[in-house]
């Protein structure tokens, strides 16, 4: 598979779009705090990408790496303004 890693980016935007569907489910049924979980939630993920970028690793990693970081910042930016916006 020459596209490896754009069917993973994909598959990875419909994921989101699936837990940011999911949580605002979960505050439609009263759970107040869904968005705030989801939210740090990411946050961890995003720290544990910049462990891995830290580490040794080949230039089409590191490369790959990077550009899915840039998504779950954009992510974590976009749930965040759920949060304070409310």
């Amino acid at each position: 598979m020459s596209r490896g890693g754009m069917v993973v980016l994909a598959a990875n935007q419909i994921w989101y779009t699936w837990e940011v569907e999911d949580v605002f489910n979960k505050m439609k049924l009263g759970d107040k705090h869904a968005m705030k979980r989801f939210n740090k939630k990411l946050l961890s993920q995003l720290n544990d990408m910049v462990v891995r970028v830290r580490g040794l690793l080949p230039p089409l990693v590191l490369r790959k790496l990077e550009t899915a970081m840039i998504l779950e910042v954009h992510a974590k930016d976009v749930v965040e303004s759920f949060v304070r916006d409310r």
